[in-house]
Order: C-alpha cells, then sequence, then structure tokens
C-alpha cells in the first residue's frame, strides 16, 4: 500500500513538472533565455520536494508560482529598453571578414568552439564571411561575402514556380482531419487517391501521405 501510494506520488509530481515545463517555454535547450533556464532548474527541485516533505499541495504552488514568474519576466523582455537586462544581446564576431578577439572573448567562446560553429554553416575560412553574429540563443549566424555565397535562381534569371508548404494527410496509419480541412479536401478523395496507388487498408500500409503543393500525394508505406 505504501508503494502504491509513493508511486501514485511520483506520477503525480512528473504531471505538474511535465505541464509546467511545458508552459514556461517550447524551444530548445539550446534556445532558452537565462531566466526560463533558471525557471527549469528550480521547477525540478520544486516539483520533486513533495517526495523528501510528503505535501504535494506545496509544489503545486510552487509550480504555479515559478509559471507566473517566468510569465511575467517573458514579458517584461518584450520592453526593447528592458531586452538588454533580460536577455543576451547579439554580438557581431566577424565584422568585413575579419575576426573581432575581443568581441569573441567577451561571448566566453574559444576560437575552437567558434571555429566549429562555423563549419557547422558550410564555412571553413573566416575571410569567407562578411559578418558573423553570435545570437542571444546561442547560434552563430553567418553571412557570405557576396563573392563566396552560393548561386541562386534570380541571380541567373531563372523562372521558378511556388514551392510552399508540403502537407501530411495521413501519419504513422492515422489521418490528420485538421490538414485535410486545411487542405479543402475530403476523406473520400483521399481514400481514392490512396487507392489509386494500390493502397487499399491505410491504416497498415501508410507510415507516411504528404500533399505537395502541386497536388500530389507522397506516400511513404510502412
Amino acid at each position: 500500500m505504501e508503494l502504491f501510494a509513493y508511486g501514485t506520488k511520483v506520477i503525480i509530481i512528473f504531471l505538474i513538472a511535465y505541464f509546467g515545463a511545458r508552459v514556461l517555454t517550447k524551444k530548445a535547450i539550446a534556445e532558452m533565455t537565462a531566466y526560463e533556464i533558471a525557471g527549469i532548474f528550480i521547477l525540478s527541485n520544486v516539483a520533486a520536494e513533495p517526495l523528501v516533505t510528503k505535501v504535494t499541495m506545496r509544489a503545486v504552488y510552487g509550480t504555479g508560482l515559478l509559471i507566473f514568474l517566468i510569465w511575467i519576466t517573458s514579458h517584461l523582455a518584450i520592453f526593447n529598453k528592458l531586452t538588454p537586462i533580460m536577455e543576451h544581446s547579439p554580438t557581431v564576431v566577424v565584422k568585413n571578414g575579419q575576426l573581432d578577439m575581443s568581441a569573441l572573448k567577451a561571448t566566453s567562446l574559444s576560437l575552437n568552439q567558434f571555429m566549429g560553429l562555423l563549419r557547422a554553416k558550410g564555412y571553413d575560412k573566416v575571410t569567407d564571411v562578411e559578418f558573423a553574429v553570435l545570437e542571444p540563443q546561442g547560434r552563430l549566424s553567418a553571412f557570405p561575402k557576396s563573392q563566396k555565397r552560393p548561386v541562386n535562381p534570380s541571380d541567373l534569371s531563372v523562372p521558378t514556380q511556388y514551392e510552399g508548404l508540403t502537407l501530411p494527410l495521413v501519419m504513422d496509419g492515422s489521418i490528420l482531419e485538421n490538414n485535410l480541412r486545411h487542405a479543402n479536401l475530403t476523406k473520400d478523395w483521399l481514400l481514392s487517391a490512396l487507392s489509386y496507388q494500390g493502397i487499399k487498408e491505410f491504416s497498415k500500409e501508410v507510415a507516411l501521405a504528404e500533399l505537395d503543393t502541386q497536388g500530389n500525394l507522397l506516400v511513404s508505406r510502412k
């Protein structure tokens, strides 16, 4: 009985922490601001407190208070005057193809780490980059020199067609009704299109079915 009560408490605490984390942020860890990371750290301690103190309501109150504090802080950060205080500012680390070592040191990045971030952007030479900016989320934005950037169809005056966004209609054998309505299509149309491709039981045969902007249904079978 005691183990059952303890297990139930763990489940309740997990749900509190889970929903609290979802409310706090939808970003990846690398994109979180300082106050969001602080909130997540404190949340883990507050949510786990009932496992020691056996007072579950204290965790509910603490989680709610944390969510409120993070909500207030994130809304204060929207104001331009408070943004530099609440969040990091972008740092230009490369100017006109020249590395700014003082700016790089201010970001606490080593030269080795910076070169790794630059290579991840597809550049192995600092001189190929006109400007590089370390963003507040910790990511590097690199802007190549005009002679080093890839050729675009517009540079060659080549006309291109609109591509838009491919829309998934079936995932893991389940029809996504909202996406189907968004595309102004019916379930009968979808079943007919799948049948045309030799699929009789989509729930057992289809892993993914996507509609491209040309109206083609692209199917990946299980």
